[in-house]
């Protein structure tokens, strides 16, 4: 059984949380949680749970992020899939939730790095979920933009970026992105990827990337450089799949920018 928790998303609070194993410990008295016992060393600050029926566990801890108290979950999703992953963590999120009424301040996806909102949560925890309730895009730039995605390492499968954009590009940018995500979610790292339009593409990761593209455009940067929040995960870019010449593809990033409509 996967004991590596790639998914994070709290509940953000009014104040700091004392006992997060009474926290727990109402949730498994409500019938929500159906185990808790404290993190080794963490004492009653961080409680591995098991909550549904199964035997897959996460985390549960109190954290003070700066200005923001953050009540923690921790699991693993890449198993369950989108809809059976989201699902599940939005429903230990939510047995939480009931436990720390009227000190609600909101829910965040701290693996796709995107502030939610109690509706989201409830929406997930009946199994109401969309690809971009998980997997989120977001533009940069100013005459050159950066497209990227967070939240797609929780199932296993890299985020992805595309460099040398228009800024009318950006929206057909996003779109491909998600293509390629659907393609990824259902067949893994494996399967055969392709544009809408058809175009073979492959995958290439961003430190490789960066050898074939200007090292000025935003959201590029030599190998070992510091990215940033969130880009510290499996990362891949997309070239267009021609015939191997000698048994080595060629990286042609820009033929899938240039293959995108301008709006």
């Amino acid at each position: 059984m996967a004991d590596k928790y790639t998914s994070r998303v709290a509940l953000v609070l009014d104040g700091s949380i004392d006992d997060v194993g009474a926290v727990v410990g109402a949730a498994k008295a409500a019938g929500d949680i159906d185990r808790g016992y404290p993190v080794r060393g963490e004492g009653e600050q961080a409680q591995e749970v098991h909550w549904g029926g199964q035997m897959d566990k996460g985390v549960v801890r109190y954290v003070h992020d700066g200005d923001d108290h953050l009540l923690r979950t921790e699991t693993y999703l890449g198993a369950k899939g989108l809809v059976n992953g989201m699902q599940r963590q939005a429903l230990l999120v939510q047995a939480l939730s009931r436990q720390v009424k009227g000190r609600l301040v909101g829910v965040r996806d701290l693996s796709a790095l995107t502030d939610r909102d109690e509706a989201w949560m409830n929406r997930l925890a009946v199994g109401m979920v969309e690809q971009d309730d998980a997997i989120v895009a977001v533009a940069d730039g100013e005459g050159t933009w950066w497209v990227r995605t967070h939240g797609a390492a929780r199932f296993d499968v890299p985020d992805l970026e595309l460099y040398g954009l228009k800024k009318g590009q950006v929206d057909a940018a996003i779109a491909e992105l998600a293509h390629v995500h659907q393609q990824l979610l259902r067949s893994g790292l494996k399967a055969d990827f392709s544009l809408t339009d058809g175009t073979p593409v492959y995958l290439v990761p961003v430190l490789e990337a960066w050898q074939h593209v200007s090292l000025d455009w935003p959201g590029v940067g030599r190998a070992g450089q510091e990215r940033g929040e969130g880009l510290d995960g499996p990362r891949a870019s997309l070239s267009v799949l021609t015939r191997p010449r000698f048994g080595r593809y060629k990286k042609d990033l820009e033929g899938v920018v240039d293959r995108l409509p301008h709006a």
